[in-house]
């Protein structure tokens, strides 16, 4: 057989390379692990995303109805009732995007120290310490991925639920504005 330059050689993809010589069985359950923690933080990314577009359309929205409450247009109440459902809208996007980075348990067995808030206010060497201690060998390095894997899907439940509020919030708004202008400007005659 003749011998290849290395320059001409081609890295092996993944999938490739364990199909020809056999599953890790470690490295894949760390692969799988690493994904999912990556797919958390991604939803956390456009759950802050669409909370700060709900954000963003408050402002517009406060500015814009301004001037259009400063005369007198016959579109109070809808926009009263708009305005209020709206500012619900944007307090629970609000807590959607706050930051909540402080590890509340003080239990040390049960802290992420994969987690900048848990070890924010810990000492270097103390950190570096306790995270050898925990990071001996694979079975530990996958807890401590799970630990976080589940730390980051509690933040998310709580972030997903606010967003859910603040989107039923501005909905009822929207109808509530809509069912106030058409009672004030088509009434119903028996």
């Amino acid at each position: 057989m003749p011998e290849q330059d290395p320059k001409n050689i081609r890295p092996e993809r993944r999938s490739s390379w364990i199909d020809k010589h056999g599953s890790n069985q470690q490295g894949d359950v760390i692969y799988v692990l690493r994904t999912t923690q990556q797919h958390h933080v991604m939803l956390g990314m456009i759950a802050d995303r669409k909370a700060n577009i709900v954000l963003g359309a408050f402002l517009i929205f406060i500015t814009v109805t301004q001037k259009m409450a400063d005369s007198s247009t016959g579109l109070e109440l809808p926009l009263w009732i708009l305005t209020a459902f709206f500012t619900l809208s944007a307090l629970f996007a609000l807590l959607v995007v706050a930051p909540r980075f402080r590890n509340k348990q003080k239990n040390p067995a049960s802290r992420n120290l994969l987690f900048f808030g848990t070890f924010a206010s810990m000492e270097q060497e103390e950190y570096i310490e306790q995270l050898n201690n925990q990071l001996q060998d694979n079975l530990q390095a996958r807890h401590l991925i799970m630990n976080d894997i589940y730390q980051i899907g509690r933040v998310l439940d709580k972030k997903y639920r606010n967003l859910r509020y603040s989107y039923a919030c501005l909905a009822l708004g929207i109808v509530g504005s809509v069912l106030a202008f058409a009672i004030q400007n088509f009434p119903y005659q028996v």
